[in-house]
C-alpha cells in the first residue's frame, strides 16, 4: 500500500470517528443539535467551515484550470466574488435572519409567501446544491485516478459513502469539525505545493519574465483569452463574473446554515468576515497554480499538450511532477479534505431545507417532532448524497458546472430572498412568480442553446450565453416579482416579517389588513378582519 493511499484512508477514518464521537456525546439528540449545533458555534469556527465550504473542487481544480486557460479574468466568479456574498451577508442579513429562529433558508420562505411559496423556493434551491456537490465528488475521482491511479468512479463512490455516513451521524456540528479540521490540511497543501512550483519553474524571475502582460488584469481586457474585453458584451460578460457567483450565492442554502450557528450576531458578523479573507488569500493559490503552469509550458519544461484538452488537471499534474512521496500524500490529503468538507456542507444544507419544510419550527423552543425532524433530515442525507453520487458520472467540467449552478441560483431566487427580507409589499403570488420566471426561461435558454450546438448543453459556451444566462431571467424574474405582487395586494395581501414564534419582527401594520377567506358565488369576497393586531417582538436588552 503507498503512503498516499495509507493517509487517505487514516483521513477518511478520522472522519468517521468524529461522526461517532459527535452522536456518542448527545450533542444531536435533538432538531436543535442535529441542524443548528445548538447554536452555539464561535466567530472562528464559523469562519473555519465557511472557508472550507466554499473551498472544494471547483475552487481548487477548476480555479487553477480557469487562470491557465483564461487568467485572473476568468477567476472572478470564484473567489472573488465568492468572497462578496460573504460580506454581503455580515452587513445586510445576520441580524434580521438570526431574529427569525429558523433552521433553515427554507423557512422564511414559509414564513413570509406561506406553504407554496416555501416549496416552489426549496425545490428550486435543490439544483444548485446537487451540482455543487456533484462537481465535488466528480474532483474526488479526477484526483485519485491522476496522482496515485486509483480507478475515478470507485474512488468517487467511496469517498461519498464516508461523506454520508459521518454527516448523518453527527448532523451540522460533524461538519463543522470536520470542516475546520479540512481547513487547516488545506492550508498546508498549498503552502507544499506553491513553493515547490515556483522553484521548479525557476524562481520568481522566471515567473515574472515569462507572465502573460495581462495575467493580473481585474479589469476586461482585448488581450485576455477569457474574451472579455472592452467590448458590451466583454463588459456585460464581466459584470455576469461577479454577479452570478457574487449576488446568486445570497440564496445559497450553506452560507445561512453557518449563520444560524453562531452563538450571536457578532460572532456570525464576525466569522464571515473571518472566512472572507481565508478565501480570497487562499484563492490566489490556484491562480498562482495557473500562472506556474503557463511559465512551465513557455519555457518547455512541460509539454502543453498535456492540459489542452483538460486544463483542470493542472493541479494533479504538477504535484505528481514535483512531489516527494511524503509531500504528495500531505497534499492528496488536502486535496480530498477540501472537497469532502464542501460535499458534506452541500448535503446537509439541502437535507436541512426539505426536512424543514415537512415540519416548520423544528428548532423552535416549542417544537413537538424532535425525532421526527432527526428521522427525516437523516433519511434525506443518505437520499441526497446517493443522488450526488450518481449526477456526478454525467458531469464534464468542474469550474463552469459550479458557476451555472449558482447562476440558476441569481435567476430564480435573489429577488425571492431579498424581497422576503426588505420589501414590505413582496406576497406569494409575486414570490412564485418570480422564482417559476427565472427558471422558465432559464430552461428556455437550456432548449435553445441545446438546439444550437446540436447536443443537450448546460454550461454556456461563450460570453454572449453566460451574458444571458446570468441576466435575462433575472431581470424577468424581479418584473415577475414586482409586477404580481403590485396587481394582488388585495387578493394575497403580504404578510408581516415574524420569527418561528409568530413574533413580528417588521412591518406590524400588514397584520391589521383584512384578509379574504373566500368569494360568494357572484365573485364578491368575504373578508376576515383582524380583532387585534399582532404585536411587535419586543426590544432586546
Amino acid at each position: 500500500m503507498s503512503i498516499e493511499v495509507l493517509i487517505i484512508l487514516l483521513y477518511l477514518a478520522l472522519m468517521l470517528a468524529i461522526g461517532f464521537w459527535v452522536q456518542r456525546r448527545g450533542a444531536v439528540e435533538t432538531s436543535k443539535g442535529y441542524l443548528v449545533a445548538n447554536r452555539n458555534i464561535g466567530p472562528v469556527l464559523i469562519g473555519g467551515t465557511l472557508f472550507a465550504t466554499f473551498w472544494g473542487g471547483g475552487t481548487l481544480l477548476g480555479g487553477a484550470g480557469a487562470a491557465y486557460d483564461g487568467h485572473l479574468l476568468a477567476t472572478i466568479a470564484d473567489p472573488w466574488a465568492s468572497g462578496i456574498t460573504l460580506l454581503l451577508m455580515a452587513a445586510f442579513f445576520v441580524t434580521i435572519l438570526r431574529k427569525m429562529k429558523i433552521a433553515s433558508l427554507g423557512e422564511m420562505y414559509y414564513l413570509r409567501y406561506g406553504t407554496k411559496g416555501s416549496l416552489v423556493a426549496s425545490v428550486l434551491s435543490l439544483p444548485t446544491l446537487i451540482f455543487w456537490t456533484s462537481v465535488q465528488i466528480l474532483a474526488i475521482g479526477k484526483i485519485l485516478n491522476v496522482l496515485i491511479g486509483l480507478p475515478a468512479v470507485e474512488s468517487a463512490v467511496f469517498a461519498g459513502l464516508i461523506v454520508i455516513i459521518y454527516t448523518y451521524l453527527g448532523g451540522m456540528l460533524a461538519v463543522i469539525i470536520t470542516d475546520n479540521i479540512q481547513m487547516v490540511l488545506i492550508l498546508l497543501g498549498l503552502a507544499v505545493l506553491i513553493p515547490t512550483g515556483i522553484s521548479y519553474a525557476g524562481g520568481l524571475d522566471a515567473i515574472a519574465a515569462n507572465t502573460p502582460p495581462d495575467f493580473w488584469s481585474v479589469l476586461p481586457d482585448d488581450a485576455s483569452p477569457s474574451g472579455i474585453g472592452w467590448t458590451f458584451t466583454g463588459i456585460m460578460a464581466w459584470f455576469a463574473a461577479w454577479c452570478g457567483m457574487g449576488l446568486g450565492s445570497l440564496a445559497s442554502l450553506d452560507i445561512s446554515q453557518r449563520v444560524f450557528c453562531a452563538r450571536d450576531d457578532k460572532a456570525a458578523r464576525q466569522g464571515l468576515l473571518f472566512g472572507t479573507g481565508l478565501y480570497w488569500v487562499a484563492g490566489l493559490g490556484p491562480i498562482v497554480l495557473g500562472l506556474v503552469g503557463i511559465v512551465m509550458v513557455n519555457t518547455g519544461l512541460i509539454d502543453g499538450t498535456v492540459l489542452a484538452q483538460d486544463p483542470e488537471l493542472i493541479v494533479p499534474y504538477l504535484a505528481k511532477t514535483l512531489l516527494s512521496p511524503w509531500m504528495m500524500a500531505l497534499f492528496v490529503g488536502s486535496l480530498v479534505a477540501a472537497i469532502m468538507s464542501t460535499a458534506s456542507s452541500a448535503i446537509f444544507a439541502a437535507a436541512a431545507v426539505i426536512s424543514t419544510n415537512f415540519i416548520h419550527g423544528a428548532v423552535s423552543d416549542h417544537v413537538h417532532h424532535e425525532k421526527k425532524v432527526l428521522r427525516i433530515t437523516r433519511a434525506l442525507v443518505v437520499a441526497i448524497g446517493l443522488l450526488c453520487i450518481g449526477i456526478s458520472f454525467t458531469a464534464t467540467g468542474v469550474y463552469d458546472l459550479m458557476i451555472f449552478g449558482f447562476t440558476l441560483l441569481f435567476a430564480c431566487l435573489f429577488w425571492t430572498v431579498v424581497c422576503g427580507l426588505f420589501w414590505k409589499r413582496a406576497n406569494a403570488p409575486g414570490a412564485i412568480a418570480s422564482m417559476l420566471s427565472g427558471f422558465f426561461t432559464t430552461l428556455a435558454g437550456i432548449a435553445v442553446l441545446s438546439l444550437q450546438e446540436g447536443a443537450f448543453t448546460l454550461v454556456p459556451p461563450d460570453n454572449e450565453w453566460t451574458v444571458f444566462f446570468t441576466f435575462v431571467p433575472t431581470a424577468v424574474a424581479g418584473a415577475a416579482m414586482f409586477v404580481v405582487s403590485v396587481l394582488t395586494q388585495t387578493s394575497h395581501p403580504p404578510v408581516p416579517l415574524k420569527d418561528t414564534d409568530g413574533q413580528v419582527l417588521k412591518w406590524p401594520e400588514l397584520a391589521e389588513q383584512p384578509v379574504i377567506v373566500r368569494r360568494e358565488p357572484d365573485g364578491s369576497p368575504v373578508v376576515s378582519v383582524p380583532v387585534a393586531a399582532a404585536q411587535p417582538a419586543p426590544e432586546e436588552e
